[in-house]
């Protein structure tokens, strides 16, 4: 139900969504105006102000019941029943407008969206009907520019519900037709043609605010697709989708139409145009707390820019002791035991070397009770752990918290991951430098530095002085794409807590033996020696030359098992993520139709599991696979901890944008589509990086058929647990205390690149 809220409740504000404890969906917080609320010459409903006036309109079975039931159910039925009473009548204002007072009751209430569904639906058919009569051109009607903009409306919000509920194929029929009826009106509008389907240019003309409402049209049917694997398209339509961004950027619609974390996903957006998605949106947050945009410093940065090294010694753990204990606070909304970013860093701040450093936790959850393990971990290994309440600050109001701690270096564990106020805290600093000025010089301002929660370019080395990768995901070709300072970390810069929280076999999270794999494997409907090729990402990271390459080598992987007398069952097989039926009959239709019709059989399917069974199950993969245009992060690691090898693409350079639309590669330029080679490297499995899609089959295949020497990388990962740099925590931690101890003496006006490394011997 998360996606709705925002669909069809657009003119709540931000503020008071995120009081109730809501959040962005990726940026689509406003993605829909409709009508109902949007209406500010809208006459109040009667039965709503019968309802608020305590009058009594309800059905006599109601107020029958109405001892039992608690002031909030009791509430909520009456507005649900005096809605039905409405819809009934095709009231469907008055009975939206009933369900917008449910609706915050009860977020969660599959009737509400229901009727909220029904109310929409009834809409589209009524005016459906008019559009098709005028189009037809057989009565002389018009048919008006409101009511397009209500039909168009009413469209997209049932398209998010749809979408909520993972049925995208009626979703995309919704949107085709926004698109479709919106276009040939206008081309009525401005060529007198009723059929065209196509979107004339609206450049200069009265009708062209329609252009950013019809790009984020298209932009949500493309996300729809992709999210059920529906790829008949999907080449031209992200073609078309990067064309409207290269338009609207200028504009700064891009806000609208594309969130800086599906810049990342998108293999038709390029690292460039990434960035450029990310600095717009660092601009807002600038000019959501009144701070000046300036000149940020990239450009004359990049010309500038110093590299100096920090080493670490193996004997002091670190430089030389500090004359005082450096600050660090960490801030995010995710720290609840429910997000991956608490699960992978709960037992990152206990090694933190408490002689030299204060850590404070700043947590902008709103589950201020939460007592899960990670929170708690999180909590005792922290020396203040603060909950940030938004409620009735502003994000300046609450940055000044940083400064009553006397906090030396903030790191920004969310970025553009989750609401708006995290970057908007951080922006804070330049509204407080701009209005204190030169009277107060004195004070001393935060080093603010982005990690984890968005794997990519910041946007801006005004907000964020530096972030934290490594060479592997930011090699030298790419630097010029990424604002601020770098911290390159020595081995992997992805950090996790598994060998601390999951441990080993004994724990009860892996599989103890032979026999537990066994019968695991057969509860998922596969064979106990069946060779697993497994990709549990969700389905909208994988794109469609990806697939058609695993589905090549597995066909082959399977022909040469049937040569040597391996039954059909137990061939191998690809296991996937399920993300609705529809997911699954595509694949499986285009497995069928490309590769023939055993190759529908080829593919298993998994629902989304709680976490220890997610990992238990990993451990009945044998090799787990990459996704190019944004790879496995926690997932990656997961895998790798759990014994099971990943083959990971790392294509160097840039792939054009004629490239793209060929489907000639899939490029892994952005910093997301790598971080599987970052965890190969530090897991000593780099034979495992390949360079192409055909290398990628190849490794494929080799990896089902040459058994021995896919057993020794295999036995090589497991043995590297206990040593591994990618699973040991604890030198992660004091790596990163070497770039801190730095970072907290430069002058932030001409901050150099830290390279970490480790002293040897």
């Amino acid at each position: 139900m998360t996606f709705i809220i925002p669909c069809l409740l657009a003119s709540v504000s931000t503020d008071t969504l995120q009081k109730n404890g809501l959040r962005w969906k990726h940026g689509n917080h406003q993605l829909i105006c409709s009508r109902w609320l949007s209406r500010n010459n809208r006459s109040p409903c009667p039965a709503l102000a019968s309802i608020r006036g305590g009058d009594s309109v309800l059905p006599p079975n109601l107020n029958e019941n109405a001892s039992s039931l608690n002031p909030p159910d009791f509430k909520i039925q009456s507005l649900l029943l005096r809605a039905e009473e409405l819809l009934s009548q095709k009231d469907t204002n008055g009975a939206f407008a009933l369900l917008a007072e449910a609706y915050p009751l009860d977020p969660t209430s599959s009737k509400i969206a229901s009727m909220f569904q029904t109310c929409m639906e009834i809409n589209v058919s009524l005016v459906q009907d008019r559009f098709n009569k005028w189009r037809s051109a057989n009565e002389n009607q018009d048919f008006t520019a409101e009511e397009l903009t209500n039909l168009f409306q009413d469209r997209m919000g049932l398209a998010s519900l749809f979408i909520d509920r993972e049925q995208y194929d009626e979703a995309g029929i919704q949107l085709q037709s926004a698109i479709e009826e919106a276009s040939s009106w206008l081309n009525h509008a401005l060529n007198e043609s009723y059929h065209d389907h196509e979107l004339p240019d609206l450049t200069n003309t009265p009708f062209q605010s329609w252009q950013p409402q019809i790009d984020q049209a298209r932009y949500l049917l493309y996300r729809t697709n992709a999210a059920c694997c529906k790829w008949s398209s999907y080449f031209q339509d992200g073609e078309k989708l990067r064309q409207s961004l290269d338009k609207t950027l200028p504009s700064g619609h891009v806000i609208r139409l594309l969130h800086p974390f599906d810049a990342l996903k998108f293999p038709c957006v390029g690292i460039e145009l990434a960035s450029k998605i990310a600095e717009s949106y660092a601009h807002r947050a600038l000019d959501s707390v009144g701070a000046s945009f300036g000149l940020d410093s990239k450009e004359t940065y990049l010309q500038q820019r110093r590299v100096v090294t920090a080493v670490r010694s193996q004997n002091s753990n670190g430089s030389k002791q500090s004359q005082r204990k450096v600050r660090i606070g960490y801030l995010s909304p995710d720290f609840t035991s429910k997000h991956p970013l608490a699960f992978l860093m709960q037992h990152v701040f206990r090694f933190h070397d408490k002689t030299r450093f204060e850590i404070f936790i700043y947590s902008l959850s709103s589950e201020n009770g939460d007592e899960g393990p990670e929170v708690n971990s999180i909590r005792e290994s922290s020396d203040c752990f603060t909950y940030l309440s938004t409620s009735g600050k502003t994000p300046v109001q609450l940055y000044q918290r940083f400064l009553e701690d006397h906090v030396d270096i903030i790191v920004d564990l969310c970025g553009y991951a989750g609401s708006s106020i995290v970057a908007e805290i951080m922006a804070s600093r330049c509204k407080l430098q701009q209005d204190i000025g030169s009277s107060q010089s004195n004070i001393r301002f935060p080093r603010h530095v982005a990690y984890m929660g968005f794997p990519g370019s910041m946007g801006s080395s005004k907000i964020w002085d530096y972030s934290i990768f490594d060479k592997h995901v930011v090699p030298p070709s790419l630097r010029n794409y990424y604002s601020g300072a770098l911290v390159f970390m020595p081995h992997s810069y992805f950090v996790n807590s598994h060998k601390t929280v999951i441990g080993g076999p004994e724990n009860g999270v892996m599989l103890a033996n032979k026999n537990e794999r066994r019968a695991m494997r057969l509860r998922y409907s596969i064979h106990p020696s069946a060779f697993v090729f497994c990709c549990h990402s969700r389905p909208d990271k994988i794109d469609p030359t990806t697939f058609k390459a695993w589905m090549k080598a597995l066909h082959i992987a399977r022909e040469e098992y049937r040569k040597s007398g391996v039954n059909d069952d137990a061939l191998p097989v690809l296991w996937l993520l399920r993300s609705g039926n529809e997911m699954e009959q595509n694949l499986r239709s285009l497995a069928k139709n490309e590769f023939g019709s055993d190759m529908e059989n080829a593919l298993v399917f998994a629902d989304i599991a709680e976490r220890n069974e997610h990992l238990k199950r990993l451990g009945c993969a044998d090799i787990f696979l990459d996704t190019p245009s944004y790879g496995a992060h926690t997932l990656g690691c997961d895998a790798l901890y759990m014994g099971v090898p990943m083959i990971s693409l790392y294509h160097s350079g840039k792939a054009s944008n004629d490239e793209r639309m060929k489907q000639a590669a899939i490029s892994t330029e952005k910093l997301a589509s790598i971080v599987g080679r970052s965890l190969l490297f530090a897991a000593s499995c780099d034979e495992l990086v390949v360079p192409d899609m055909n290398a990628y089959e190849n490794l494929m295949i080799k990896c089902a058929t040459d058994i021995k020497w896919f057993t020794k990388v295999r036995e090589r990962l497991i043995l590297s647990r206990s040593h591994s740099p990618l699973f040991d925590t604890d030198r992660w931690v004091k790596n990163l205390e070497v770039a801190f101890l730095m970072m907290d003496t430069v002058d932030l006006n001409d901050a150099p690149d830290i390279i970490v490394t480790e002293e040897t011997h």
